[in-house]
């Protein structure tokens, strides 16, 4: 929420591209991690249900009532077909998907952090609890346990590989392969949940470098998206031409060894001689940020929209 108006560059192939705010950014995974919830809620619903019953593979011929046992266990209801629960193991299949989806969004936050936390980006500065020396370069601090998190997250990929190799050949209904599951499937919620809490604990301990990324937002011509669409807007180019106009103004400020705003109006109208005073409005860092109003979009305002919708949600 505080950083709802810190700018900071967005990336595309990790290039600068268009200016974002911090908010927005943190925002980002918020929406990931409300995926995976919602995942794993959805699975639990097919698989809170009772096999009870179901025996060998064929029923029982003792006359019980499946419902009640179910209820009685805390079951929604009784699976429906005594082969189908025998043979089943979709439910470990999708737990193991689910955490496979929320491993990868952990990882590529981690990978982020990685980057950022580097003397190249100085985005972030990581608690010293979750970093570490060097033993022979005293300079240095590593961030260990994003890394180690990236690699490990990567066994819950392999435990979804291979419990869909051992399923994918079995005929109906129980083969010996199927103890495979438990291996599987308790690795990966362990490391799940570890790879939850050192999240949890490195971003609750990090510190957003906001000079750092406010100075970054504005580097690697990140408006000139806002001059295309100024060109388009003001003078009534088709965006194609517009899209040429500002690579040539682009061009022109790398020949002169400066950032778009810095060049002057007789400069830009060398390129195209329509271009007014105004351009100067959308060049700045923070007036791009503000412009972006759409829903979902950067500005300020939205990001705080966002930020009351989760606080809503979860409180």
């Amino acid at each position: 929420e505080a950083g709802a108006g810190w700018p900071m560059p967005g990336f595309t192939h990790l290039q600068t591209a268009q200016p974002v705010t911090w908010g927005h950014h943190m925002m980002a995974y918020v929406e990931m991690l409300s995926r995976d919830r919602s995942r794993f809620q959805d699975a639990r619903k097919r698989m809170n249900l009772s096999p009870l019953g179901a025996a060998a593979l064929a029923g029982t011929s003792f006359p019980i009532d499946r419902q009640a046992t179910a209820a009685a266990l805390g079951f929604d209801g009784p699976t429906a077909n005594s082969l189908d629960s025998v043979s089943d193991r979709d439910f470990a299949l999708e737990f193991l998907s689910a955490s496979s989806i929320c491993a990868m969004h952990l990882s590529r936050f981690a990978e982020e952090l990685v980057i950022w936390s580097s003397a190249q980006f100085r985005f972030v500065l990581l608690s010293d609890r979750w970093t570490t020396g060097s033993s022979i370069m005293p300079q240095k601090k590593n961030p260990d346990a994003a890394e180690l998190l990236r690699a490990k997250l990567g066994r819950i990929l392999g435990a979804t590989v291979a419990l869909f190799t051992v399923m994918k050949g079995l005929p109906l209904t129980y083969s010996k392969d199927m103890q495979e599951d438990k291996e599987q499937v308790f690795d990966a919620a362990d490391t799940l949940m570890l790879g939850l809490a050192a999240m949890t604990g490195m971003v609750g301990d990090m510190q957003a470098e906001r000079a750092a990324l406010a100075q970054a937002a504005g580097s690697g011509f990140s408006t000139a998206t806002d001059l295309a669409d100024w060109l388009v807007r003001a003078l009534g180019q088709p965006f194609r031409d517009a899209h040429h106009v500002t690579g040539s103004l682009v061009a022109l400020a790398e020949q002169k060894g400066c950032d778009l705003p810095d060049l002057t109006l007789a400069d830009m109208q060398t390129i195209h001689a329509a271009i007014t005073q105004d351009v100067f409005s959308v060049l700045g860092v923070e007036n791009s940020i503000n412009s972006r109003i759409s829903y979902g979009g950067t500005a300020p305002v939205r990001v705080a929209e966002q930020v009351a919708r989760w606080k809503k949600e979860l409180w």
